[in-house]
Formats: C-alpha cells, sequence, structure tokens
C-alpha cells in the first residue's frame, strides 16, 4: 500500500487538478481552523478504493483486538482504569461500574504512517473528540467541486469517501436510541487545542455547517462550549434554557477544569437524564499501554491476528527498569511515549536526538512511570504541490505525513490527512504549522 494513486493518473489528469487547486484553493481553505498563514495545497491526497477499504478494515479489526486485551485485563471500567495506573478523577464523566463491551468502539481514527509502503499505527484514537472531521470532508469535497466542467477531470472517476460527520451521527442517533427530531448539544472545551476554541462564538459560527449536517440523521443539534452548560429544575441538562437529550463530546476527557457547565453535564449523566457519545470509558482503549498488551498477547492470537500485529503496529513496550540498558542502547530503533498522553506530549524521538537527551528522557521517563518504548517506525514522505499564499509561488515537495481514518458505528468514513510544508521540520503537528486535508479516491 502506497500513496502513489496520484501519480498514477494520466499526466494531463494531474496537471487538470493542480491547475483548477490554484484557480481556488482560497474557497477550498476558507474557514479551515489552521495555525499556517503561509502555505496552502493545491491537492488532496489520494488512495485507490481497494487501498482504501483494505486500510479501514485492518484497523476495524485491531480495534477489537484492543479490546479483547483490556477485557483479559478488566471486566469493569474501574478495573481497567487502575490497571492502567490512571488517578481517580483524571478522566472526566468515567462510569467505573460500566462493563467493558463493543459499545465502545463507535468511534476509531487510528494515526498511520507508512514504511515501505506498509501502513503503521503508531496509536488508536478511540473517543467522540476525534478532530478535524468536518475540516477533512469538506476540504476533500470542495476539491472534487472544484474539478467539475473540466473536460479532463470529468472522465476520471474521483471521489471522496463517505462523509465522517455524516456517518457520526448515524452512528450517535443509532447507538443510544434517540428520536426523529432529538436536541443534541456539540460540545467542545473553550481551553483546548483546537483554533479557535478561546474564541467561542467564532467557533459557534465556523461549526453551524456541522450542526445543519445532522439533519440528515433527524437530529437537532447546536454547537455550544462546554462550560456554557447548566441544569434546569429537573436535573436535566440544558443550552440556552432548552434541555438536551444528548451531548456529543468533541473535548477530551482529561485535563478539563472544572466549572458550572462540567459539573452540570456531569449530574446529568450520573442521574442519566442525558445521554453522551461517546462514553468516556473509550478514551481509556487509546492509552498507549494498551499498544503494549497486544505484543504480549501475541501469542493468544489466531496466526492472522498475530500477522496484523507484526505487519500494522510498530512493537511496543513498557518502559521498565529490567529494559532501562537495552533501551539507552537502542536509542536509534526507538520513540519514547507517555502512555496517557496525546497530541505528540513528551514524546522523544530516538533517533532526532543525541545520546546524552536520550537516557536523561529514558531516565525521567521511568522515575515518573507510565510511559511506553515503540519502534521506530521510518516513514515514507508524500510528494505535494503548495502556493504560497502571499508571492503566488508553486513549489512540490515531498513532507512527512500522517493519514487518519475515521471508523463510525465500525463503518469507514472519511480520512484526517496532515501533512508538513515545504521548509518545515520532520514533526507533523498543526500547531507546528502542518496542514490537514481530506481524503479522494480513485479506482
Amino acid at each position: 500500500m502506497t500513496m502513489s494513486a496520484w501519480e498514477r493518473l494520466p499526466a494531463d489528469v494531474r496537471t487538470a487538478m493542480l491547475a483548477r487547486g490554484k484557480e481556488r484553493w482560497a474557497t477550498i481553505y476558507a474557514g479551515v481552523a489552521t495555525h499556517n498563514k503561509v502555505w496552502r495545497p493545491l491537492r488532496s491526497p489520494m488512495l485507490t478504493f481497494a487501498e482504501y477499504g483494505a486500510m479501514t478494515a485492518f484497523c476495524d479489526r485491531l480495534a477489537e483486538l484492543i479490546l479483547q486485551s483490556c477485557r483479559r485485563r478488566a471486566r469493569t471500567v474501574g478495573d481497567l482504569r487502575r490497571l492502567l495506573g490512571v488517578p481517580p478523577g483524571y478522566i472526566e464523566f468515567l462510569d467505573e461500574e460500566e462493563v467493558l463491551s463493543e459499545d465502545l468502539l463507535l468511534a476509531i481514527r487510528p494515526d498511520i504512517l507508512l514504511a515501505g509502503g506498509v501502513a503503521k499505527v503508531v496509536e488508536c484514537n478511540i473517543d467522540s473528540a476525534l478532530g478535524g472531521a468536518f475540516d477533512s470532508d469538506g476540504i476533500a469535497e470542495r476539491f472534487v467541486e472544484a474539478y467539475a466542467g473540466d473536460p479532463v477531470l470529468d472522465s476520471v472517476r474521483i471521489e471522496p469517501p463517505p462523509s465522517a460527520v455524516d456517518a457520526r451521527y448515524f452512528a450517535m442517533r443509532d447507538s443510544l436510541g434517540l428520536a426523529e427530531g432529538a436536541k443534541v448539544g456539540l460540545l467542545f472545551h473553550m481551553g483546548g487545542d483546537y483554533p479557535d476554541t478561546q474564541n467561542p462564538d467564532k467557533l459557534i459560527a465556523l461549526l453551524q455547517p456541522v450542526c445543519d449536517r445532522a439533519k440528515i440523521a433527524g437530529l437537532d443539534v447546536v454547537v455550544r462550549p462546554v462550560e456554557w452548560l447548566d441544569l434546569d429544575d429537573e436535573g436535566r441538562v440544558c443550552v440556552d434554557g432548552a434541555p438536551l437529550d444528548a451531548v456529543l463530546r468533541l473535548f477530551i476527557p482529561q485535563d478539563v477544569p472544572q466549572g458550572r457547565g462540567t459539573d452540570a453535564l456531569a449530574s446529568a449523566l450520573r442521574e442519566g437524564t442525558v445521554k453522551m457519545f461517546t462514553s468516556s470509558a473509550a478514551w481509556l482503549l487509546g492509552n498507549k499501554t494498551v499498544f503494549a498488551w497486544l505484543w504480549q498477547d501475541i501469542d493468544l492470537m489466531t496466526p492472522t491476528d498475530a500477522d496484523l500485529l507484526h505487519r500494522h503496529v510498530p512493537h511496543t513496550s513498557l518502559l521498565t527498569a529490567s529494559v532501562f540498558d537495552s533501551a539507552v542502547a537502542g536509542q536509534s530503533g526507538l520513540v519514547l511515549k507517555p502512555a496517557g498522553t496525546y497530541g505528540g506530549a513528551g514524546v522523544v524521538v530516538g533517533p532526532d536526538v543525541s545520546a546524552s537527551i536520550w537516557r536523561e528522557s529514558l531516565s525521567v521517563a521511568l522515575a515518573a512511570g507510565g510511559q511506553v518504548l515503540q519502534e521506530y517506525v521510518a516513514a515514507d514522505r508524500l510528494s505535494m504541490h503548495f502556493i504560497d499564499m502571499t508571492s503566488g509561488e508553486v513549489v512540490e515537495t515531498e513532507v512527512p505525513y500522517c493519514i487518519a481514518p475515521y471508523l463510525f458505528g465500525r463503518q469507514p468514513a472519511g480520512a484526517y490527512l496532515r501533512f508538513q510544508v515545504p521548509g518545515a521540520g520532520s514533526v507533523v503537528n498543526l500547531g507546528q504549522g502542518a496542514l490537514t486535508s481530506g481524503l479522494l479516491l480513485t479506482p
């Protein structure tokens, strides 16, 4: 599997796509949340339909294996939290008596690097707070719209995957048993890292089209910061005085400051007066310790599942005193990761630092606990075309990238692409200027 669907297109098709991208990039990226004020891409990355199907199929099976590894060790959410070493109260809205079940696999977005054309899942996000669905859907759809009417492009099948935004609403409606017209709050946290979360009115306006899309699933959705929630006299959580039947949580359920809104939501969940997509327990499944458990369990797997692990999941183990010396010696092939963080926080890439920094990082991590060592993935690069928004210069270059397909309700839907820009470093981080896109598919 490679990201070479673009290169396999006829030259005249590629030329026409880039020409339309150069004409329409400003419209295509209008309203997209990004910190980058210099570059925009002239096209979306591409896969074939078959490649996308194969990628999402093994990701779905990997999520099942993750749940199986957790259930071998724990029956309830509380059991799992304790095994993972997560402090009480660290994850918000957690029902410790909830039984671990496939209901936790309703929203999945693995982060995938390609190495020699082989997909490597470096982490698997399992939670409703999977960013990028609206932007990636919209970018892919607007690129396709830009191609309409071109005689060269009209003869070629180029499509986005099914909408991730729509699929999430259908998964929510069906899993929670929501009735036609159910009132749903789309909740974000004002202190998040997502662009514009500190400007709630701006983000509410930006996400209004996401609310409008909910009509396809028969839902009445309003977007608000969780901080603005209240309780009515009947203990129901409310937005602008109107009680909610359910909430779709777009914020990660840890490191959320306490306040009136979070207290109101927690109370309503305890009393059963509101439903939430997804359970906060899903967030525990994405803890990187579970990747180490997968490798501990490999002899318990079928040959097919063991092959999936060997092929698609970098070897992962717990950092303990017994492996410290080998970890020091193996610097060039290892990445150090805190098990319970997200967004790349605390990650140290062995090949990118000096020997002294690597040893010191391992020492600090060992003392802190809750760290894993993952096999370093020498990732392929993606050839992309960019335009400098000020000068109009077009640059073609190879950049680091990450592909993150969504599965909602166990159904593939869309993909979130992140990639660096010309002249940037190797870390694909939105806060450091990386760009986003959707995915386009061809036969």
